[in-house]
């Protein structure tokens, strides 16, 4: 196992570390710009000036002001946006991207390269079983792929809360598919579906493209019904949205104590369709003639 896979697990860890590394980096640096403005403010109480609108209108204010109202002239989301707006493809976006494509890259392989090379000639005709070589095969890659996930993802939720404290975002919904156990389950299924291209088509490339357009419909399709197709809340009267929602349109959404139970959900269903595919790579594997 460590001989044949750990070039795809030593990249997989360095892409990991380096998406960490980033993501500590930018966090610890809109932490410090959100200090750094409310430090300004302070001083601006402090000195007797006036506060800024968001949105940058003129103000008209001492000369003695003017200094400081020079720093962050366009308010504090404006300013926090234009520095920090390279956040949300990188992270809130390229994360998910990532680990998707490192688990496509890992799974096509296993079985698909055995075939394309004719090592199954020996893989599967020793004394460990055919059913034993794929389920440690498939054991230790997915249990790998998930904890990267794992990591990735809470690195990423820690670091969408000072870029939601300076509103990036309106709150952790539009980060809903890239923190927490999202990217984990992602990537899962997306080892599982190339896994399973892989044992079907025995060619390593297209089980790549067919895995990765699959895994976009299944995305597509799971995000629809986790959105649409649970319980939704209505606003009603003057009370309107409440903050921290899900808005989905009109007056539609799912309040924030939905956010786990929805969550959990939509990772648990796209770990029974990985189960499902597995077991499909399986039966194509078991099938496969060995001379």
């Amino acid at each position: 196992m460590w001989r044949q896979h750990r070039g795809q697990l030593l990249w997989t860890a360095a892409l990991l570390a380096t998406y960490c590394v980033l993501m500590l980096v930018v966090g610890h640096s809109a932490d410090r710009w959100l200090a750094n403005y409310h430090h300004w403010l302070a001083q601006l109480r402090a000195a007797g000036c006036p506060i800024p609108d968001e949105g940058g209108s003129t103000i008209h204010a001492p000369s003695a002001c003017q200094a400081l109202l020079g720093r962050y002239r366009e308010g504090e989301q404006s300013a926090f946006a234009t520095a920090y707006n390279f956040a949300i493809p990188a992270f809130e976006e390229g994360l998910p991207l990532a680990m998707v494509l490192t688990g496509v890259l890992v799974g096509a392989p296993l079985v698909a390269r055995e075939v394309e090379q004719r090592s199954h000639f020996v893989a599967w005709t020793q004394s460990i079983t055919r059913r034993r070589w794929y389920t440690t095969k498939i054991g230790v890659l997915a249990t790998g792929l998930a904890l990267a996930g794992l990591l990735a993802g809470f690195a990423n939720d820690w670091l969408q809360m000072p870029l939601t404290r300076g509103g990036l975002t309106s709150s952790r919904w539009p980060w809903f598919f890239s923190i927490g156990v999202a990217p984990a389950a992602e990537t899962v299924l997306a080892f599982a579906l190339a896994v399973a291209m892989g044992a079907w088509l025995r060619r390593t490339l297209p089980a790549i493209g067919a895995a990765l357009v699959s895994f976009l419909a299944i995305f597509l399709l799971t995000g629809w019904a986790i959105r649409s197709l649970t319980p939704l809340s209505k606003a009603t009267g003057l009370r309107g949205v409440p903050d921290n929602s899900w808005i989905l349109g009109g007056d539609q959404y799912h309040p924030a104590a939905q956010y786990w139970p929805l969550h959990l959900t939509y990772a648990a269903l796209l770990l029974l369709l990985a189960g499902a595919m597995l077991a499909v790579g399986w039966r194509a594997a078991r099938a496969r003639n060995t001379v």
